[in-house]
Formats: structure tokens, sequence, C-alpha cells
């Protein structure tokens, strides 16, 4: 199965692509196995996850539009043709 993930703000430039053009996953896969399957570099993880190895919290990960803490957050299961997006939580502004 194939599913988009998109990255956004500074995250992109971390990876140098607005969109990994779509990955190919084995059925029943998560987001904790995707994220695995990207093989992200040593810098991109240390953004993305805390030193026991969970989303920080000024990260945010949504499958189709809808978060994934409101999920089954790491283990939330992937179908075909979902679109995963991450991106840090903005804050500023006037």
């Amino acid at each position: 199965m194939k599913v988009k993930v998109r990255f956004f703000a500074h995250l992109r430039e971390l990876t140098g692509k607005k969109v990994i053009n779509e990955v190919d996953c084995e059925e029943g896969a998560t987001i904790s196995m995707l994220l695995d399957w990207l093989s992200l570099n040593s810098r991109m993880k240390d953004v993305l996850f805390d030193e026991n190895q969970r989303i920080k919290p000024d990260i945010t990960i949504l499958k189709n539009g809808r978060e994934i803490r409101l999920l089954e957050g790491m283990q939330t299961k992937l179908h075909s043709g979902d679109e995963i997006a991450i991106f840090p939580k903005v804050v500023g502004g006037q």
C-alpha cells in the first residue's frame, strides 16, 4: 500500500523536500513503522523525538487531517492512500 508524507516549516528544510512521494508500506503498518521506514537523519530524529523516543509535544502529526494523538498515537494504523502531515506547532505573531 502507498501513503503520502508531507513535512512543513523547518522540518521540510531538514528533509530537503516538501513532499516525500508515496511511501510503500506493508498492510497493517503504523505511524511508528512509517517513521522508521523513512530513515530520517539524526538531526530530524532529534527534532521529532524526545529521549524516550516519543514524539515531542511541539510536533504535530496528522493522518488525513486528524491529529494522531486523538486516534491511536504512534500505533495509528495506516491505509492505502492516507496522507500524513508532520509539522511543528506554530507560535508567535501579533
